[in-house]
C-alpha cells in the first residue's frame, strides 16, 4: 500500500467538462506506475455511460450512477491498489457523499479541482469525435453553468486552472501535496 497504509487514499479530480481531468489522471497514473505503485482510475463518466439512450441524468439515475461509482471506488480502496484516482463531475453534497461514503472512514482523500474557462473547454471538445454530449454547445454551456453555480460549495484541497497551467505542472503540484514526488 502507498505510504504503508492499509488502504489507498483516493485522489479525486473534479471539474467541468474538458478541464483536463482525464489527462491529469493519466499523467498521475503514469508517474505512479513508474515508481512501482499499482493505480486504479475510476471515472464517474464510465458509470454514467452504463445508462444508454437519453442518459443517467435524463432518466433520473444521476445520483444512482454516483453511488455506483462510489461503491466501485470504495472496493478499489480496500484492495491491494496503492493509488485510486476518481475522475468526474463530483460537486454537490449528495455527489460527494456518494463517493466518499464508501471508502474507509479514515481515508484522507485529496480533492483536486481542475478548472477551465468555458471557452477554453469548448475549444477542446467541439471537433473531438470521441466526445458525446459535451460537443453539443447548449449541453456544454449548461454543464459549465451548473459547475460555476456550485463552485463555491465544492470541497477542495487543491485547485488549478488548466487554462493557465499545463497538465504536467498540475501533476507535479498534486504529487508534492500527496507526498508522492520522486
Amino acid at each position: 500500500m502507498d505510504q504503508g497504509s492499509a488502504y489507498a487514499d483516493p485522489r479525486d479530480l473534479s471539474g467541468p467538462i474538458a478541464a483536463g481531468k482525464n489527462t491529469i489522471a493519466d499523467l498521475l497514473a503514469e508517474h505512479c506506475v513508474s515508481t512501482g505503485r499499482t493505480v486504479i482510475i475510476a471515472d464517474v463518466d464510465d458509470v454514467v455511460a452504463m445508462v444508454p439512450g437519453p442518459g443517467a441524468g435524463a432518466v433520473g439515475l444521476w445520483l444512482a450512477a454516483h453511488q455506483a461509482h462510489g461503491a466501485l471506488v470504495g472496493q478499489w480502496m480496500n484492495s491491494a491498489a496503492d493509488v485510486v484516482i476518481s475522475v468526474g463531475p463530483i460537486y454537490t453534497k449528495a455527489e460527494c457523499d456518494a463517493l466518499f461514503g464508501q471508502p474507509p472512514r479514515s481515508a484522507q482523500p485529496i480533492r483536486v479541482l481542475i478548472d477551465a474557462p468555458v471557452t477554453a473547454a469548448w475549444g477542446r471538445v467541439k471537433d473531438d469525435p470521441r466526445r458525446g454530449a459535451s460537443r453539443d454547445r447548449d449541453f456544454h454551456e449548461s454543464a459549465h453553468a451548473r459547475y460555476r453555480s456550485l463552485l463555491p460549495d465544492i470541497p477542495t484541497n487543491l485547485a488549478f486552472d488548466s487554462g493557465e497551467l499545463r497538465a504536467e505542472e498540475i501533476v507535479v503540484h498534486i504529487l508534492l501535496a500527496a507526498g508522492m514526488a520522486s
